[in-house]
């Protein structure tokens, strides 16, 4: 098995992801960059509890399989389309967690409200306009949507989260996830 220590890097992020809340069961998929059109990423409906080294497929920039024998994530376009668009970009997380998926469920951005998402995330949080889950569509409103920030919001789906690491983009799942929360708090305060 080539890229055995990427596709185990996936895997312990995979776990940490599931044990933080910000997927079940088999929902969202991870992908990380290893050259310039290859790609390790998740394979299509497989538990992140129980997720192993060879359940993670490494296919190129055409979606062809390179090395795997699951199918790869029905999301493959979207984590493709990232990297062509972001070179600076080495992961990508989509999770549906529950305060982010209220906010793409809301088609709700992320204004700036702390000092914090600025510095790590860029500043305020797209939502994506709608587009069927797996379709490239979706991936092009994605990327368009993403522009420089380190997440986007898909409308009515989940959420992206990108960094040059995957520990990276873990971090900047875990802060985008807080400041959902922290945001849809302060609306209800404010009403």
């Amino acid at each position: 098995m080539q890229w055995k220590k990427e596709r185990e890097e996936i895997v312990k992020i995979a776990k940490r992801i599931y044990k933080k809340g910000l997927v079940t069961g088999c929902s969202g998929n991870i992908s990380m960059r290893l050259k310039e059109n290859l790609i390790a990423i998740t394979a299509k409906s497989k538990s992140y509890n129980g997720l192993k080294a060879s359940d993670v497929v490494i296919i190129d920039f055409n979606e062809n399989v390179i090395e795997g024998d699951s199918e790869p994530s029905s999301e493959r376009k979207l984590h493709i389309e990232i990297y062509k668009a972001r070179k600076d970009v080495n992961a990508v997380i989509h999770t549906h967690s529950t305060f982010a998926c209220t906010m793409a469920a809301l088609n709700l951005s992320l204004p700036s409200i702390l000092d914090e998402q600025t510095d790590v995330l860029g500043g305020p949080i797209n939502v994506t306009e709608y587009a069927p889950s797996g379709t490239k569509e979706l991936a092009e409103k994605a990327v368009k949507a993403l522009g420089d920030k380190k997440a986007v919001f898909l409308s009515r789906h989940g959420a992206v989260s990108v960094g040059d690491s995957m520990e990276e983009a873990f971090s900047v799942c875990e802060l985008l996830e807080k400041l959902s929360q922290i945001y849809l708090f302060m609306r209800l305060i404010q009403k």
